[in-house]
């Protein structure tokens, strides 16, 4: 009996002994861990991981032996900054992690930048993959390389990208400006304008507000009138980004007040009408700054009606022309 209770306690050891080692090891193995330090508005964190997960054909979890640490922040002139490091795994109270690679990168948006990451996050996981399989001791691997960020006209997926208050979707501006109309009064009149609107990539959607000075229409017996014109209107361009010049063009619609009031005759009296136009434009933005710009378009307003402006009931004073000639310049101001 005692060789048999012998064998037992062997084996019994040789259980616990397996037992210990296993829990060891599960205690020490993990899988990567995913630190960002980003605005909550622009980049989630569990959505940065799914996406990597899904770029590397594997969860996240399931490699071992980095961690990978995240930091974007605003910086300024309308720009963001991403630092990316991929650091060895330490045993708590082991110091600080050795920093294997990273990688800092500029962009116009933190969407965009969290694209980058998550791409230059998965070349990691893959380089590092490569690197498995020898057992004989390895020369310490060069930092990642990492791909350069998208083009900023390439959108975030909407897996990364927020629709929160801080996600730059729709950029507004205010424009002042000068502008010059030929044709809808008697004569070529100067007039102040003001713009506002919202721009997403390519598109551009402005109301706009453009009062004109007076004119004068009068005959040879001094007879006539003062003309006025005052219009509000809409408009939507395409207008492509290229560096520092955007190119314009525009569509739209317009409503106002054309009215005219006597001069050398005994009760001169104003009358009124209602103006309704189609416009079309061209032109280019120049930037200034990182959010300042200079205006200048030309274009024509093209009346849908054409009222006529008369003396006693009969005297033709004046009527505005078939197409009226509008040229612009003025400065934007983006936010």
């Amino acid at each position: 009996m005692r060789p048999t209770n012998l064998r037992r306690a062997r084996a019994n050891l040789s259980t616990l002994t397996l037992l210990i080692l296993s829990a060891a090891w599960g205690a020490s193995a993990r899988g990567a861990a995913l630190s960002v330090d980003a605005p909550d508005s622009c980049v989630d964190p569990a959505a940065l991981a799914e996406e990597v997960s899904d770029l590397i054909g594997k969860p996240l979890a399931s490699v071992a032996g980095v961690d990978f640490r995240i930091q974007i922040a605003k910086t300024t002139h309308q720009r963001w900054h991403l630092k990316l490091e991929t650091v060895e795994q330490r045993p708590a109270g082991a110091g600080e992690p050795t920093v294997r690679g990273s990688r800092e990168i500029e962009g116009t948006t933190c969407a965009e930048l969290a694209e980058a990451a998550s791409v230059a996050i998965a070349v990691s996981v893959r380089s590092i993959a490569g690197e498995a399989g020898p057992t004989q001791p390895q020369p310490p691997p060069a930092p990642a390389v990492l791909p350069p960020p998208p083009s900023p006209s390439v959108g975030a997926p909407s897996s990364l990208e927020r629709r929160g208050e801080g996600s730059p979707f729709w950029r507004p501006a205010i424009a002042l400006a000068l502008t010059t109309d030929t044709g809808a009064l008697p004569s070529t009149s100067i007039g102040v304008g003001l713009a506002a609107s919202l721009q997403h990539r390519s598109l551009q959607l402005a109301l706009l507000a453009t009062w004109f000075g007076s004119e004068d229409a009068t005959g040879a017996d001094h007879t006539g009138g003062t003309f006025q014109l005052a219009v509000g209107g809409a408009r939507a361009c395409f207008a492509p980004r290229g560096g520092r010049w955007t190119p314009l063009a525009c569509g739209g619609f317009e409503l106002g007040r054309l009215s005219g009031t006597g001069q050398g005759v005994a009760r001169p009296e104003t009358g009124e009408a209602f103006w309704r136009a189609l416009s079309a434009e061209l032109g280019v933005m120049m930037a200034l700054s990182s959010n300042t710009a200079f205006l200048l378009t030309g274009g024509v307003a093209v009346p849908l009606a054409r009222p006529a402006f008369v003396l006693d009931g009969s005297e033709l004073v004046y009527r505005p022309s078939r197409l009226a000639g509008r040229f612009t310049a003025g400065l934007q101001i983006g936010f």
